[in-house]
């Protein structure tokens, strides 16, 4: 669960909206996306999650105003998921946050548009 940010530091602040395991991994899904997804669209694309922690987390992020969750009242009724402007204003810097992480923490890993490949070890050349 969520811990209460300290509030001398703006940057625990800010870490406090995008910590837990799926959260920077769902925002990054509805960014690629770029439209709204249904809940089993977008559970689909995120292996090893259960319903359960899914549910948590995306309520964490709409309780944050990161996503929003409209219910569209078509029948059958179904609801979909966004990101709200102030979740599109963390792309920019989730963006840094992964080339970071590329250059300091995978320091191997080669960038094209769109997906990360390994490098080849220098024994498999």
């Amino acid at each position: 669960m969520k811990g209460t940010p300290r509030t001398d530091c703006a940057v625990d602040a800010a870490m406090s909206v995008i910590e837990g395991r799926w959260k920077t991994v769902i925002i990054c899904i509805l960014a690629r996306n770029g439209e709204p997804m249904r809940f089993n669209q977008l559970i689909n694309k995120i292996e090893g999650i259960s319903p359960r922690i899914f549910t948590l987390q995306l309520r964490e992020l709409e309780s944050d105003g990161i996503i929003t969750r409209t219910v569209v009242s078509t029948s059958p009724k179904y609801v979909e998921y966004s990101l709200s402007e102030k979740g599109l204003s963390l792309i920019p810097i989730l963006q840094m946050l992964s080339e970071w992480g590329l250059k300091h923490m995978f320091p191997n890993m080669v960038s094209f548009p769109g997906e990360v490949v390994s490098e080849p070890d220098k024994a498999d050349v």
